[in-house]
């Protein structure tokens, strides 16, 4: 196997573990995958220095990676690792280190096995973080699978880093029954540290295992691992939030007592005098056992754990021994405990009394909890679609997840409505026609082919009904967004009645990407529906350098027409252009599109509120001259006798350009007849701005009668304000906040 090291990597550490190589797909275990072409070898020691890996590339897990303190491992969005069978494969952060594991919704990251065909629960180890924060008993202890490394402390506000949208499959080996991996181990974990939105499937042990710590966990789904799902002890004192485990239909346990929550007060129940014991809150849990095989308890608290548990819901046709049981022989659970539970399945028991066996203990006690236990009715548990972005379908019948995929009609011309538990392609032009409604329910996700001709038209009389949520956006992207980027797919266009520029009253125009589809028109009230909380990815596909998609396309669209919440993103055109039309748009977040982040045409005369627009470090366009707002009058600036001139506003706007080596030509052009009132508008970052302001255009300036109020916190503008022969207001001051509107819900890390 040729090896090539990585040039990222100090000499030293090249010469040391762990090793980096890369290998082809021919070489690699099991045949590779990912189609990447290459996959890049981590493991076999610790690092020496912080490594950030790359999300084109393929990693492969051939030993232990520690990442020791002082040093952070960076995983971008979208990266994949696979590992090697075996229990010495994992990933393990010491005390003092980080991972920056940042996932999105639409590009998490994965830790798998190398040969998937071959995967089961146990192929490899799993993901550890050892913190300082208190464990019981004070001091120090030593991780499980490998008493070197220690975990404990004294500071609950350790930052190990953070672990967002990722998922941990076929995790678990093991070196003996008492010495093995769960999906993610969290020792001695503090507060500072970020962990939400986990997906552990096909584990061989515990989902997750909490050793003492103050972590707190958001959005975990574990699915058919084979002991406990959620296990907590050695003096655990934070919070677990929206989590749901399930046994699917066919699951079966190599445990002796496989649980929903398992929770001990201290290590194993030895310690019973130490302190802390585990005080912790579980809020809005499921736990489902669809399988044949009984769960030992759904809930077990014991050995001095105390619990606070809310809106839990235990379900599914499967057998559970017992509902809630608080007893053991080392100790009841702590009678502070509070527990809130609904069942829908048949088991009801509920254990506060243990009586020993006088065979096993004969000289054992009876121990009584006195804790508050409700079994109650209403209780809703954990949110299943706040899962979506893990592409797990909830009521699978066999051990591996599907996703039912269904190809859009190109022609709707009758009303569809979209079904959010399966994924639909895009696969040719899909067009819904005057008279046909489209909806497309909260969640669901939408992946288009590779190619200028597919996208998605609404045309004029026709409607669009996409209303996400902020927990359950709407997705649009490519079919294969392993290789997606920029200009992958065409976009989303919509065609109204609203007017346009034009030399007369009720102008009709032709959409750019297939001229016979008309828009325009006089009513401004026109409505073709509702846009909420919609992710628009990797669009911008040309037929040639005039003729390209935008990531959302509005022609001629009215203002009652509802466009709220918009996340664009690598696209290889505008972000978003209206062409004409009078809708309003508020809250929308375009990243590193290709050529201008808004642009206005044609006669638009409607609002852009609480917009974003950034370009990263790297970005690059292939465009002549990107700019943030890009505003022309009438279509082209060829006709400045047209009626209605763009007359626009935009409230509360950030032009971010982080960029290493692209200038932006400017954050603000207005041109060609057009006019803006423009406020609160702010404009940062490191790379080169030409103009910060340019109101002036060898076809016309901006009309006389535009003002922009606008704060440059830039490093790097080269003219502040060209206004030439045009006397608009343009007032550069300072104080400017820009848009602040949280876009958290994109998944994307402002």
């Amino acid at each position: 196997m040729k090896k090539l090291f990585l040039t990222a990597m100090a000499f030293a550490a090249l010469m040391s573990a762990p090793v980096l190589t890369s290998c082809s797909d021919e070489d690699e275990p099991g045949g590779g995958g990912g189609g990447q072409g290459e996959a890049v070898e981590i493991g076999g020691g610790a690092l020496e220095e912080d490594m950030t890996l790359d999300a084109t590339k393929e990693y492969l897990l051939t030993g232990t990676l520690t990442v020791p303190d002082g040093v952070t491992l960076t995983i971008p969005a979208g990266t994949t690792i696979r590992a090697q069978k075996g229990f010495d494969k994992y990933i393990i952060v010491a005390q003092g280190g980080k991972i920056e594991a940042k996932g999105t919704a639409t590009q998490p990251i994965v830790f798998t096995a190398d040969d998937e065909s071959a995967a089961e629960p146990g192929y490899w180890g799993g993901l550890i973080v050892n913190g300082k924060a208190p464990i019981s008993g004070g001091g120090t202890s030593a991780a499980e699978v490998d008493n070197d490394q220690m975990y404990g402390g004294t500071d609950e506000a350790d930052n190990s880093g953070s672990i967002q949208y990722v998922k941990l499959l076929y995790t678990g080996a093991r070196s003996s029954a008492d010495v093995e991996h769960n999906g993610l181990t969290l020792n001695g974990v503090g507060s500072g540290t970020t962990i939400d939105h986990i997906y552990i499937l096909e584990g061989a042990d515990d989902a997750i295992e909490f050793f003492g710590g103050s972590v707190d966990v958001d959005n975990l789904l574990a699915v058919n691992c084979d002991d406990d799902m959620f296990d907590f002890t050695q003096g655990y004192s934070g919070k677990l939030s929206n989590c749901y485990g399930v046994w699917e239909a066919g699951f079966t346990s190599t445990e002796e007592d496989p649980r929903g929550v398992e929770a001990d007060g201290n290590l194993d129940g030895n310690y019973p005098e130490h302190n802390p014991q585990s005080d912790f809150t579980i809020e809005n849990m499921t736990i489902e056992n669809l399988s044949d095989y009984e769960m030992n308890d759904a809930i077990k608290i014991r050995r001095g754990a105390k619990a606070t548990i809310t809106n839990a819901l235990v379900k599914g046709s499967g057998p559970i021994s017992d509902l809630v049981d608080m007893t053991d022989s080392k100790g009841v659970a702590d009678n502070a405990s509070v527990i809130s539970v609904t069942t829908e399945n048949a088991a009801t028991d509920v254990e506060m009394v243990y009586v020993p066996d006088p065979e096993d203990d004969p000289d054992g006690q009876t121990l009584t909890c006195t804790a508050t236990v409700d079994v109650v009715s209403g209780n809703a548990g954990a949110s299943q679609s706040d899962f979506a972005w893990t592409g797990y379908a909830f009521g699978a019948s066999s051990e591996t997840p599907s996703v039912v995929t269904e190809t859009l009609p190109t022609d709707i011309s009758a009303d569809l409505t979209l079904d959010a538990s399966k994924v639909y392609l895009i696969e040719g032009s899909v067009i819904v026609n005057d008279g046909a409604t489209l909806t497309i329910p909260a969640g669901t996700t939408i992946r288009a082919k590779e190619g200028f001709a597919n996208y998605l038209l609404v045309a004029q009389g026709g409607k669009i009904m996409a209303e996400g949520t902020a927990e359950n956006p709407i997705t649009f992207t490519a079919e294969n967004e392993a290789d997606a980027k920029a200009g992958y797919w065409g976009g989303v266009i919509i065609n109204g009645k609203a007017p346009i520029s034009g030399d007369n009253a009720g102008t009709l125009g032709s959409t750019e990407i297939n001229n016979d589809f008309k828009y325009g028109g006089t009513n401004s009230a026109d409505n073709s529906g509702v846009l909420k909380y919609v992710r628009i990815l990797y669009t911008g596909a040309n037929s040639s350098d005039e003729i390209e998609h935008n990531g959302l396309t509005l022609n001629g669209v009215g203002n009652g027409t509802v466009i709220e919440n918009i996340y664009v993103a690598d696209g290889a055109d505008d972000a978003i252009e209206f062409f004409g039309g009078s809708v309003n748009v508020t809250g929308l977040l375009a990243v590193n599109c290709d050529d201008d982040m808004f642009d206005f045409t044609q006669g638009y005369c409607g609002t852009l509120k609480d917009c974003y627009g950034r370009w990263e470090a790297e970005f690059v366009s292939t465009e002549e001259d990107p700019r943030g707002v890009e505003a022309d009058g009438n279509l082209d600036g060829n006709y400045p006798e047209h009626t209605p001139q763009s007359d626009f506003a935009i409230e509360n706007m950030t032009i971010e350009n982080l960029s290493a080596t692209q200038e932006m030509h400017d954050a603000i052009k207005v041109r060609r007849g057009a006019k803006a009132s423009i406020t609160n508008a702010l404009v940062k970052g490191s790379g080169l701005i030409s103009d910060l302001v340019d109101l002036t255009d060898g076809r016309g300036t901006a009309d006389n009668a535009s003002d922009i109020n606008v704060t440059n916190e830039a490093t790097d503008v080269t003219t502040e304000t060209n206004k030439g022969t045009c006397t608009a207001t343009v007032t550069v001051a300072s104080g400017n906040t820009g848009c602040t509107l949280d876009f958290a819900w994109t998944g994307y890390n402002l």
